[in-house]
């Protein structure tokens, strides 16, 4: 295979050291324009410069495919719905789902719509993809996979690449939430417990783990709460207003279909869509009178790494940061005068609706429409075909079963999918969302690398339609901002001031009452063709009196504080709404509560450095809460000579009783507690092997984890499953909903609001015994497990280290022999449940495999600003390149690993100062 450009310049700089700072040949390219450069950092970072813009991108194109072609490849084939055309037969149910979203129609609408220097940057970019593809050979993918050629790439390609990415953190199907309530008010009335509360009031709380974790000093203003409460008035209607029961079999049919599909893991479950942290502190409260920022945006660690470091440079003004292969322009990053960073915010941008689909063979072109205020609307069929990559071939997939003929899409929907169809009964789900319109995020990147102050960044924000983000922005100026950005509809219904059937986090009635309304009040450069909430009705703050801002995805307002997203009002009229629920608070509890501690101890300021070690905090916020419970638990059933006989006998286990030793004394910090041997690169990393204290932190965190996983188990699941196997609420709402359970047990007796007893233990008489058995039976639970065989095989606790459970596969898409490790194993890491650092595995593990975990920081960056002099340093799991066999498939991964960072160079000039190698570009001669 060719080597790579990155390839032959690190080979030049072993071979011949002195090399740096001066230019390799010149080499000719055909589409160039002018001269262009490519310096390469003594970190192996690509940093581009040219004379004009065409050049500029056209250059970024040609390194992000030198780089990482496979994956810019692999990622346009899943958002287009032809992924097995690529890796075969196995991508089949993916493509068929993801062909009836229609990102790639979405992606055309927007490209359609682009402005011309939008569709110039697209254009040169796609032109220099193609120049390097046709130069050169192609990644080891393809001839494992049997395949000889890349198909050109495109503009369109560029905008489909950001839709994917928007899709993956916005969209959201509301079917499982309407599955679950569905299946508690049936179950509730045949057993006698409130069905509606038990999941708006016990389970799956508005609330979070953490209600009162909220951005400082952005709470938006809004009206008085209504007189009557719209949001339960609503959920009353789910008792008597429910869906039918073959629209619910749709649902559950819907769900089997998509839930083993990995993309579809975070739009079933919100939560478990990327996160990410993000703050800022004012130049009055650090250390050197800089605004600090930083981020680390949570996304899935596989292979390649999601984003790629590289400078771009134009007209002597440079930008850096992260860039995403297959997309012109810096994401996250920073220039001479701004630094910005984002989290996801979870505001609901997507409705599901039940149809009902009649024949329709006299007017309908797809003989089929919809039934809408009694009146029929076509529907519009889009032919589909299938084909699959068997043997290096591409082979045609017949329609039939699984595999359709068509997509049918409802115009009222903004061009929505039809996504389920019961022909028998004409039931249909349909869905509605925003990144189905012509949206801007291309161009709002584009406009934020070149911003040069807050009006700048702002007026950019206008731009940015889906994919909604907590924008964080600090200038040279001394301005920090926090921003909510993207379009949010409004509803008929919710706009009138009521809730027309259930509110909008379940599927709604598609027949009338429930629909977005049509614009009449277009906001700045709106993409939507429906209202949308005005930018200034968004969660914002600027240089808030706080002096900081925090984001972890959490309630950026607090408008479900209370547990009720729908009790505030617009300004104008309407109710106020964003979305049912955030990420539940916990990292955005750690990372405000570190903050001020610094802020209220020592000399009172913020380093660059403690920035750095609050991203690398990995207390476990949960156990801060829970943890107490479980000591308090022991300590009453050891002293209280009144306990419950079964209760006493559990703290005279030894085995638990040495747990609760180590947990009485544990801060909720989850090292290792292993020797770490990381071999992933030979680049140097802190391996030091762990402390006494380190070990005894990493016993304690694996007991307690093991313990939690129990106590969910025992508490929630145990609930629903003796009520006939209902749904299970997600593991952040579980968390809360203990947490509320027992923070308010001394009131309810562990009691929900819809009357079911959670601690339930026949032939025990006080509530307080039937807690704290619950509570230490499930410790006893846990040991049983970590002693067991399949986990450590002893009953000595010494050996219980965290870093045996905890660990990491950076997985690529072919696996082996792509993977690191590859050939099987795993790293251990730090880190846990919704740690800063983020490493969250499944709080419901019950086997060894199942603490893994396979999200966290896609990089970590922290930027201190001043005029003339930016400091920034970043890190990135993996490396630069996507090509197995190149020095940079991991270069950076060790340091990752162990919270190190790279120290950034900003322009060209700074690069080759600190040590470069340039390759210079000139236009090709003419035939």
């Amino acid at each position: 295979m060719l080597q790579s450009v990155a390839l032959r310049i690190f080979t030049l700089i072993l071979l011949f050291p002195n090399l740096t700072n001066e230019a390799l040949a010149d080499e000719r390219l055909a589409g160039l324009r002018d001269t262009a450069t490519i310096t390469v950092d003594k970190e192996g970072i690509s940093h581009v410069r040219s004379a004009n813009e065409h050049d500029l991108y056209f250059m970024q194109g040609w390194v992000h495919a030198q780089e990482r072609l496979f994956q810019m490849d692999y990622n346009r084939h899943l958002a287009s719905g032809t992924l097995a055309e690529l890796v075969g037969t196995a991508a089949l149910s993916s493509d068929v789902q993801l062909r009836t979203i229609g990102l790639r129609r979405a992606a055309q609408r927007s490209y359609a719509a682009a402005s011309l220097r939008t569709r110039a940057v697209l254009d040169g970019y796609a032109r220099g993809v193609n120049a390097w593809a046709e130069a050169h050979s192609l990644p080891p993918e393809y001839p494992a996979l049997q395949l000889s050629r890349f198909d050109p790439w495109l503009p369109v390609d560029s905008v489909l690449i950001g839709k994917l990415l928007a899709f993956q953190l916005s969209f959201d199907l509301d079917i499982t939430r309407t599955v679950a309530l569905q299946s508690y008010v049936q179950a509730g009335a045949a057993l006698g417990f409130d069905g509606v509360k038990l999941f708006s009031e016990d389970l799956w709380r508005s609330a979070g783990f953490e209600p009162n974790a909220t951005v400082p000093d952005a709470a938006v203003a809004t009206a008085p709460r209504p007189t009557r409460d719209s949001e339960q008035r609503g959920m009353e209607r789910a008792r008597t207003e429910r869906h039918s029961d073959s629209s619910v079999n749709l649902m559950r049919k819907y769900l089997e279909r998509v839930r083993d599909i990995p993309i579809f893991r975070g739009i079933l479950a919100g939560k478990a869509r990327g996160g990410s942290n993000l703050w800022a502190v004012s130049g009055a409260l650090t250390e050197n009178g800089r605004p600090l920022i930083a981020n680390d945006p949570h996304l899935a660690l596989g292979l390649p790494s999601t984003f790629f470091p590289m400078g771009l440079e134009l007209d002597d003004e440079p930008v850096f940061g992260s860039t995403l292969p297959g997309a012109a322009g810096v994401v996250h990053g920073y220039n001479r005068r701004i630094a910005w960073g984002s989290t996801n915010n979870l505001v609901d941008v997507t409705d599901t609706f039940s149809e009902q689909v009649r024949l329709d063979n006299t007017s309908s072109p797809s003989v089929l429409s919809t039934l809408f205020k009694g009146r029929l609307e076509h529907l519009i069929r889009i032919p589909e075909t299938f084909r699959a990559n068997i043997g290096g071939k591409l082979v045609k997939i017949p329609a039939g079963g699984d595999i359709p003929s068509a997509t049918l899409v409802m115009p009222r929907r903004d061009g929505g999918p039809i996504i389920a169809l019961d022909p028998a009964t004409g039931a249909a789900l349909s869905v509605q969302y925003v990144g189905f319109g012509p949206t801007q995020e291309v161009e709002a990147f584009l406009l934020f690398n070149r911003a040069r102050n807050i009006d700048d960044f702002k007026a950019a924000l206008q731009r940015f339609d889906v994919g909604s983000q907590n924008f964080g922005y600090a200038d040279v100026d001394g301005n920090i901002g926090y921003f909510t950005s993207g379009e949010i509809p409004l509803r008929e219904d919710l706009q009138a001031g009521v809730v027309n059937g259930v509110p909008p986090w379940f599927v709604r009635n598609g027949q009338g009452g429930n629909e977005w309304l049509p614009v009449q009040n277009p906001q700045p450069h709106q993409a939507t063709l429906h209202e949308i909430l005005p930018f200034g009705e968004l969660p914002q703050t600027v240089n808030p009196a706080a002096g900081f801002f925090v984001n972890s995805n959490n309630d950026p307002a607090g408008v479900t504080r209370d547990n009720n997203p729908l009790n505030q009002l617009r300004p104008g009229g309407g109710l106020y709404y964003l979305a049912y629920s955030w990420n539940r608070g916990f990292r955005a509890a750690r990372v405000n509560k570190r903050l001020r501690e610094l802020l209220q101890t020592g000399d009172r300021l913020v380093s660059f450095k403690e920035m750095q070690v609050i991203q690398a905090d990995v207390i476990l916020r949960d156990a801060e809460v829970l943890r107490p419970f479980v000591v308090r638990a022991f300590d009453r059933a050891a002293a209280d000579p009144s306990a419950a006989a079964p209760l006493h006998a559990l703290a005279l286990d030894a085995g638990i009783a040495e747990a609760i030793g180590r947990l009485r004394l544990w801060n909720g910090a989850t090292p290792t507690g292993i020797e770490l041997g990381y071999d992933a690169s030979d680049t140097p990393g802190k391996l030091a092997p762990p402390s006494a204290a380190e070990i005894r932190a990493s016993i304690a965190a694996s007991i307690y984890s093991a313990w939690r996983s129990r106590m969910i188990a025992s508490v929630i699941d145990g609930a629903l499953a003796a009520r006939g196997g209902l749904p299970l609420p997600d593991d952040q709402d579980s968390l809360a909903a203990l947490r509320n359970l027992l923070d308010n047990f001394s009131t309810n007796g562990g009691r929900g609001a819809s009357g079911i007893d959670f601690f339930a233990v026949p032939g025990i008489d006080q509530a307080a015994d039937r807690r704290d058995l619950v509570i230490l039976r499930n410790l006893r639970a846990a040991l049983d497990d970590l002693g067991s065989a399949e986990f450590f095989g002893s009953a000595n606790q010494n050996d219980y280290r965290w870093g045996r459970l905890h660990r990491i596969i950076f997985e690529h898409p072919l696996g082996d022999p792509f993977n690191i490790p590859a050939g099987g194993g795993a790293l251990a890491t730090d880190g846990g449940f919704e740690t800063v650092d983020a490493a969250t595995h499944s709080a419901r593990a019950i086997r060894p495999d199942e603490f893994m975990f396979r999200d966290g920081p896609v990089h970590r960056t922290v930027v201190a600003l001043r005029e003339y002099e930016v400091r920034a340093e970043s890190i990135w799991p993996g490396g630069t390149s996507g090509v197995l066999g190149s020095p940079n498939y991991s270069q950076f991964l060790k340091r990752w690993l162990t919270n190190e960072t790279v120290k950034l160079s900003l322009g060209t000039d700074e690069a080759q100062r600190l040590g470069a190698t340039v390759e210079r570009f000139v236009p090709a001669l003419p035939r």
